[in-house]
Formats: structure tokens, C-alpha cells, sequence
């Protein structure tokens, strides 16, 4: 689809920028994706997040953490020794965007590099539930 080049410059002047910003910052930190899929998964505490990533230091964890609750992707529970982190509306919002980027991802493994075919489905029929799209 082309637009016809007095509507495109009509559009560029008046949204300067691009819509998709916000949501790509939302997304730009190394771990974001990686915390936002636990939090799907109901993980929900510090140290689960860093589980089975050995590259996280508690720093990094902490920094992504707190740009989330800034976001407005996550809120944060305290009642003394029991810290616990959750999805708000808008961060269970991107479940179809997550959703998106896992059919981008597998359906672009062309050659089966990463996954077989029957993973491929067992992994998207496993997203639809925990996403809750299905």
C-alpha cells in the first residue's frame, strides 16, 4: 500500500512522531521481555525472575524493575519481608503484542534452527492460554 504523497506529508508534519516510540521503550530494556513473560507465567518475586539467568545481576533486575513500575507495565506489593511485583492493566495489555512477537519468532525459524515443528504448536497453544487469548 502506497499513500498518495501529499497525505504522507499531511500525516509526517502533523504525527512527528511515531506512535510505536512509547511502546518500543516500554520494551528496549534487555530484560523487559524476559520479566514481562515470567510475570505471565506468575512469577512474581525478585529472585524468580533472576532464575536461570545467570547474566542478571540484582542491579540490572532492579533498574528494569523500577523503568516497569515507572511505565506502568508493573506494580509493586511491600508488606514487610514479601516484595511481590504484578502485571497492571496495561502490562497484561501487551499480551497480544507478546503474543505477535512469539508468532514472529517461530514463524521465522523457516529452517527449524531453534524449534521443530511440533514445539512451534506446542509453544503457541501454551502462549494462547498463558496470555490468556484463548
Amino acid at each position: 500500500m502506497s499513500l498518495n504523497p501529499k497525505k504522507l506529508a499531511y500525516y509526517e508534519k502533523k504525527y512527528e512522531r511515531n506512535p510505536l516510540e512509547d511502546t518500543l521503550k516500554f520494551m528496549s530494556n534487555k530484560w523487559t521481555l524476559h520479566v514481562l513473560r515470567d510475570l505471565f507465567l506468575g512469577k512474581s518475586h525478585f529472585n524468580e525472575f533472576k532464575t536461570n539467568r545467570p547474566s542478571l545481576d540484582n542491579k540490572a533486575l532492579s533498574r528494569c524493575l523500577r523503568t516497569m513500575q515507572e511505565n506502568g507495565l508493573i506494580y509493586k506489593t511491600d508488606d514487610s519481608a514479601n516484595t511481590q511485583y504484578f502485571l497492571t492493566e496495561k502490562g497484561r495489555s501487551l499480551n497480544k503484542v507478546f503474543y505477535e512477537l512469539l508468532l514472529f519468532a517461530l514463524d521465522t525459524d523457516v529452517d527449524n534452527e531453534h524449534y521443530n515443528e511440533y514445539e512451534k504448536k506446542e509453544l503457541k497453544e501454551m502462549y494462547l492460554e498463558i496470555l490468556e487469548l484463548k
